[in-house]
């Protein structure tokens, strides 16, 4: 379908069209300046067979990218002044995309298992990059942060354990030290290896957990919540 054939809907005519459906939510703020919400719900409608072709291409971290980067040309703006994108994709007689100013939220992870059993963590409201791991420091003289702390003496959790990504309304994460112990559960149970992926990241979506294991069956958990600011 996104090849683009006579009468289809092609990979720049997707970019296209979620841009120009996001184009009216501009303002204009101090000094003539333009300025988006925090937070844009791109709905967008297809034809009931095309729903998952659809869901595939919005879930790929490229497309958002070069959603954000025609945005950031048009209006002249850097990529951190705009808006989050959330893509919601479903079925319809006719295709339509639709953008709405969102609430704007953040991400959650909850940590299950380890001596830091129950506690939640919020990631910044504006970020690119987190390291995550055992304590607030990593590397050899100890003299690298860590973002995130999600264990304090659980000792298979490695101060280097790995390090979250944002890609648009979704998330990445690769793992560093903690290898093959690192595993991104789905909802649905399947499990991926960011270690083993070629770009050495996997995709992390709301509802799915991140796992830290000792390779005999202990865990620690990251549950993966998208909650309002």
């Amino acid at each position: 379908m996104l090849r683009g054939g006579r009468g289809e809907l092609g990979w720049d005519d997707l970019i296209r069209r979620i841009v120009d459906a996001i184009a009216p939510l501009k303002r204009y703020g101090p000094k003539g300046l333009v300025v988006f919400p925090a937070e844009v719900v791109m709905r967008i409608t297809v034809r009931g067979g095309n729903v998952d072709v659809v869901q595939e291409f919005v879930d790929r971290p490229d497309l958002d990218q070069s959603i954000g980067a025609t945005l950031a040309n048009r209006w002249d703006l850097p990529i951190d002044e705009l808006p989050v994108r959330e893509y919601v994709v479903s079925a319809a007689d006719r295709t339509s995309f639709t953008a709405t100013e969102g609430v704007p939220k953040t991400w959650r992870l909850v940590i299950a298992g380890g001596d830091l059993d129950g506690r939640a963590l919020d990631t910044p409201a504006r970020w690119s990059e987190l390291a995550f791991g055992r304590g607030p420091w990593h590397g050899g003289d100890h003299s690298v942060h860590n973002d995130l702390i999600v264990s304090d003496t659980t000792e298979f959790v490695s101060r280097r354990a790995g390090r979250l990504y944002r890609a648009g309304a979704h998330l990445e994460v690769a793992a560093l030290d903690q290898g093959d112990e690192l595993v991104v559960r789905r909802a649905g149970g399947e499990a991926l290896r960011p270690a083993r992926t070629a770009r050495g990241r996997v995709p992390v979506r709301a509802g799915d957990a991140i796992e830290l294991g000792d390779g005999r069956g202990k865990t620690v958990r990251l549950v993966v919540e998208r909650v309002a600011r």
